[in-house]
């Protein structure tokens, strides 16, 4: 057959399986030798690319890179795009993070430039290939158990999809955000999230979404509402549709859910064999992640089915050494702590304290209390009650009690937060609502007087005195309101005094500093409330007395009444509402608690700026800068968190704000609110 048939073959296969739901990876690979570089045989590398996601991750790989290129060559940027996308998922499903977030990155930036510049008739394509990369930005972060950022992607993309009708893509983000509710135990979210999906994915026929959703609502039904028997038959209605698409991926991951379903119901010979095949597909699909998964669950019931020590031996071995590949810390702390355990077991004690020696720096790097407590107490065990060794023994003990302390106290901080967080929304809630109830009532007496005043004029008298006692009670809600704004405020001060309390008996400095940086904010809130019951209006503040006290608070705090370091103020005059106010308050907060922090170490002098002001396009801005050492001179704290840095950032997307940071002549940021509300 001459090169011209086969392209005009290849153009008729084209045609065929254009129009076809989905076609087989078969009657693609067979079609791909017949078609000339171009457009068809890009998509053709791009559809064999994605059809071996779930079974073949090294051809899908190859496929995906032959689509890279040949896009480049041809100078198709939306291909190319799609590519870079494909290899970020091909990345990320093999856990080789780094890549996945590099070549996602790359896809992002031309689809967004692709949406500026892209011809209409690729349109659908661009907007879902974009949000396809906030999805994959979601999941990034999902596996990397930044839970926060990753609901924020997928909460973008269910918002961009339905803004722009990208629905494939909206159903795998609300399917990850059900699985992210699930984690963070917000069960009945979680489940109505997976029907939302399931439906989606039952409008668009896409069975692979159908059975992840199978597979969730499974997964709530018997980790947390103990109806493993309603979810073995969800997960026998996933694996049905993994085994019709040819999902290796999907059909391991189902087997490990059958497992954990008759692990749960006591049935753990029928565990055994779904967490065998788990490993088995893993091995063959060299799917680390799996393989991990698949070896913490043998391990943990090999003793109850009575596996002999050295099977079990060898399966901790096996996870250990993938948890290594992996970098997945917590699987090589348990699983060294599992080896000494079995050890102990068998009395051989020095042996034992090797592998709980082994496993202690690692949790101690993940800050796992709890678990570090624990290893302490079986060394201490050991060497008190085997090994003869009471000096050791003694460390071990105090090494117990220092960890044990750890947990208590991260249980209280949990519990302040917890309190201080449910007190804020709880006032906030109930000011609105009583807020709404007097204007609501307001209303109704206004209407009620009206009507009186177009029925009776002769009762004018009467009327009068209605309308003056009426005056006298608006006043009186007015104190009311104001009453509930101080009361607020006293109590603020009330929860920043428990915390300076608190401070006072912690000897651990993150901890402390954490507790003082809480207290900063309690008192940021405070302020407001204080500026709403002493103004003339309820609902706004005057930000440039607001912010003359909060930086003088903040000096104050940090010890620099002296003068050494100065804060200088360019704020015009305007009041904010509450609901701006707030957010903004600790926004600056964290920006100038950052730089009086700092910025100026050893006793040097400088000055920080408080900018405030309304832009030519009637937009807020902010800049809080300084003159100090910038962030290459500032001291590196060894148990330093990004909690300031994460809060800056949410309030400011709650005001639309875009951020700049500026590292010349010490470190600036520069805010431009989008949305704010003026009083």
């Amino acid at each position: 057959m001459n090169t011209k048939v086969k392209f005009i073959l290849a153009i008729v296969l084209l045609s065929q399986w254009m129009l076809a739901q989905n076609p087989s990876v078969d009657s693609l690979t067979a079609l791909l030798p017949a078609l000339p570089d171009g457009n068809e045989k890009i998509e053709v590398l791009s559809q064999l690319a994605k059809l071996h996601f779930n079974s073949d991750l090294d051809k899908a790989r190859n496929y995906a890179f032959q689509a890279l290129r040949l896009s480049q060559k041809k100078g198709n940027r939306l291909a190319l795009a799609s590519a870079f996308k494909d290899i970020s998922v091909i990345h990320l499903i093999a856990s080789d993070f780094d890549s996945s977030k590099y070549y996602n990155q790359l896809a992002s930036r031309e689809f967004e430039a692709l949406m500026k510049n892209g011809g209409k008739e690729d349109r659908e394509k661009i907007l879902e290939g974009y949000a396809g990369t906030l999805n994959n930005a979601g999941n990034w972060h999902y596996y990397q158990s930044a839970l926060d950022s990753a609901i924020y992607y997928h909460q973008r993309v269910v918002a961009f999809s339905k803004q722009n009708g990208t629905d494939k893509v909206k159903a795998n983000s609300l399917s990850t955000l059900a699985y992210i509710y699930q984690d963070q135990s917000q069960y009945e979210q979680a489940l109505a999230i997976h029907f939302e999906a399931l439906r989606t994915f039952e409008k668009l026929e896409n069975k692979d979404g159908i059975s992840r959703s199978y597979q969730g609502i499974g997964e709530i039904n018997c980790e947390y509402l103990n109806k493993c028997e309603l979810a073995i038959d969800y997960y026998r209605k996933a694996l049905k549709i993994k085994t019709e698409l040819g999902s290796e991926r999907g059909m391991a991951h189902v087997f490990r859910l059958f497992g954990d379903a008759y692990e749960h119901l006591g049935v753990l010979d029928s565990a055994n064999y779904y967490f065998e095949k788990t490993v088995a597909l893993a091995e063959k699909l060299n799917n680390k992640r799996l393989l991990v998964d698949g070896y913490s669950a043998l391990a943990a019931i090999a003793k109850e089915v009575g596996k002999p020590d050295e099977e079990r031996i060898g399966i901790i071995l096996k996870y250990i050494k993938v948890s290594e590949e992996i970098g997945r810390l917590e699987g090589l702390f348990v699983g060294y702590s599992n080896l000494g355990d079995i050890y102990n077991e068998n009395r051989a004690f020095e042996k034992a304290i090797s592998y709980y020696k082994q496993a202690i720096p690692l949790a101690e790097s993940q800050k796992d209390f709890d678990f570090l407590q624990r290893l302490y107490f079986k060394q201490y065990n050991i060497y008190k009650a085997h090994l003869n060794d009471p000096l050791n023994a003694l460390a071990a003990l105090e090494a117990y009690l220092v960890n044990h302390d750890s947990v208590t106290n991260a249980e209280r901080f949990r519990a302040v937060e917890d309190i201080s967080t449910q007190y804020e929304t709880e006032k906030k809630e109930a000011t609105i609502a009583k807020q709404k109830a007097a204007l609501q009532q307001g209303r109704i007496r206004f209407w009620l007087i009206t009507g009186i005043l177009g029925i009776a004029l002769v009762a004018g008298g009467v009327l009068f005195r209605l309308a003056r006692q009426l005056r006298k009670r608006n006043e009186e809600k007015e104190l009311l309101i104001k009453e509930i704004h101080h009361r607020v405020k006293n109590n603020l001060q009330v929860l920043s005094s428990l915390l300076h309390l608190q401070s006072r008996h912690i000897k651990d400095e993150t901890a402390l500093d954490a507790v003082r940086e809480g207290q900063n904010r309690v008192e940021a809130m405070s302020l407001i409330h204080q500026k709403l019951y002493m103004g003339d209006k309820l609902a706004s503040v005057e930000m440039r007395d607001y912010l003359y006290e909060l930086g003088d608070t903040l000096l104050d705090s940090f010890g620099l009444e002296d003068g050494r370091v100065k804060i200088i103020y360019q704020l015009e005059p305007m009041r904010l509402d509450v609901d701006t106010a707030i957010p903004l308050g600790l926004i600056i907060n964290e920006l100038a608690t950052n730089s009086l922090k700092y910025a100026f170490p050893d006793s040097r002098s400088g000055q920080v700026e408080i900018a405030l002001w309304k832009n030519g396009k009637d937009k807020l801005c902010l800049k809080v800068a300084d003159n100090g050492v910038g962030k290459s001179g500032a001291p590196v704290l060894k148990n330093s968190t990004s909690f300031g840095t994460n809060l800056v950032e949410i309030l400011s997307k709650k005001l639309k704000g875009k951020l700049e940071v500026s590292h010349e002549n010490g470190y600036a940021t520069l805010i431009e609110f989008g949305q704010f509300q003026e009083g």
